[in-house]
């Protein structure tokens, strides 16, 4: 019997199109932004949205709205897709999601937030939209990397000033209303250098979605899309081709990485189990390569599993609950330093002398700083207590350690963790779970 080729009985079927990314600006942006990202491509296709009164569209009024903007994505939602926002963009794609959910549509396989602050928070520099153009453009360039070119090319000023004030006053006119978190995984990328939006600032982000949260820190200040954007391309084609939710996959560490995973007990996605902390052989989908081994911790508290890895040198985490910590349940205990988790007497004195809604987040910020060490291996600095509880860090400690606090929303609450390394200027790489 003779067989026919497959294509003459039944056309192969044509691979999948790529999902597309929609990116939207930061404040005085436009479409041309992101050129760099084209780099994705093959595997994502970059849709930047063009604004009005900038680039092609500037005889128009700089003026926009979500609704506007969630009317030319809903035609293309029937395939898959994602949303990107840059700084004032990360608010607008938040909001463009929620719309798009109020339609009944779609969601989007990611929502990409990029050097903002959550939009449940508010946005310091928004407070430069009142100022004069002179000391409005300062602050832009001192603060937030706007070119300085800004501040000596009087065409270039005319011609970005209107935007850049619609769009200010966009993001100071902006209010969030409370509502359900979204069904859809949020990975927040930041700027290891961005003053004005820190890495550590965007783990907020975590609480607006149930579908998995991750951050991701890129090398380069608040404009990390202009300064590294084959690396953030790299990022978003990775992240689209891997699990759906940004916490469930292994862990993995570059050279000047720490990689921290957060979610509760006995969750799928809570780290695998290790009888003690220190280097790994073989940890189970990390590559290798780098300069040096990776280590691992892992610490287990009030219901949560927290795991940090690192590659070329010792790390210790700790992690804890702020509702189930008060300094005044278990004195007696928490006064002793040795219970790995206690407060030294200089430490009780900061706390005494705080304002009392404070004082179970700085009790905490002791005690995982305290526990990290101890996993670390540095017993002898775990004893010695911490002279500045309050002080946002990285703090630095006997010379050879750098204790870094991260505020995590997790389902089981608020959270503080510590982390303990040999270096204090790393990336972080953090993946929470989020929802119940």
């Amino acid at each position: 019997m003779a067989i026919e080729p497959l294509s003459m009985t039944r056309p192969l079927p044509s691979p999948p199109a790529p999902p597309t990314l929609f990116c939207l600006p930061y404040a005085g942006g436009a479409a041309g932004a992101y050129y760099g990202l084209r780099g994705v491509s093959d595997t994502v296709e970059v849709v930047p949205i063009q604004l009005p009164g900038r680039e092609n569209r500037i005889a128009e009024p700089p003026e926009f709205s979500v609704p506007e903007i969630a009317d030319e994505i809903a035609p293309r939602t029937g395939r898959p897709y994602a949303l990107y926002g840059h700084s004032m963009g990360a608010r607008i794609a938040f909001e463009v999601a929620r719309e798009l959910r109020r339609r009944g549509l779609p969601p989007p396989l990611r929502l990409y937030a990029a050097a903002a602050h959550p939009p449940d928070r508010r946005v310091p520099l928004a407070a430069a939209a009142d100022l004069p153009d002179d000391a409005f453009v300062d602050q832009l360039v001192r603060r937030a990397g706007a070119p300085a070119e800004l501040k000596d090319i009087p065409e270039l000023r005319e011609l970005l000033l209107p935007v850049l004030r619609a769009d200010f006053a966009w993001i100071k006119r902006y209010r969030y209303v409370p509502g359900p978190p979204l069904e859809v995984p949020v990975v927040a990328f930041a700027g290891l250098d961005d003053g004005e939006v820190p890495p550590g600032d965007m783990l907020g982000w975590a609480r607006h979605t149930r579908a998995g949260f991750g951050l991701r820190t890129l090398r380069g200040g608040h404009f990390f899309l202009r300064d590294a954007p084959a690396e953030l391309a790299r990022l978003i084609a990775e992240d689209l081709s891997g699990p759906s939710d940004p916490a469930s996959g292994p862990p993995s560490a570059e050279d000047d990485e720490i990689r921290i995973r957060v979610a509760p007990a006995g969750d799928r996605s809570a780290p695998p189990p290790r009888d003690e902390d220190g280097p790994v052989d073989g940890y189970p989908g990390v590559p290798g390569g780098g300069a040096g081994r990776l280590s691992r911790s892992v610490d287990r508290a009030d219901g949560l599993v927290a795991e940090a890895v690192i590659r070329g040198g010792a790390v210790g985490v700790a992690v804890g609950r702020l509702e189930t910590r008060s300094p005044d349940d278990g004195a007696e205990e928490l006064r002793e330093p040795s219970s790995g988790g206690g407060l030294g007497p200089g430490e009780w004195e900061q706390i005494a002398d705080a304002a009392e809604e404070d004082r179970p987040w700085l009790a905490l910020r002791a005690q995982t700083a305290r526990r990290a060490l101890l996993h670390a291996g540095a017993r002898d600095l775990a004893a010695s207590g911490f002279p500045d509880l309050a002080a946002p860090g990285p703090w630095h400690v006997g010379g050879d350690w750098w204790i870094t606090h991260l505020s995590l929303p997790t389902p089981l609450g608020e959270a503080v963790a510590a982390i303990a390394a040999p270096r204090g200027r790393m990336r972080l790489r953090a993946d929470i779970r989020t929802g119940r």
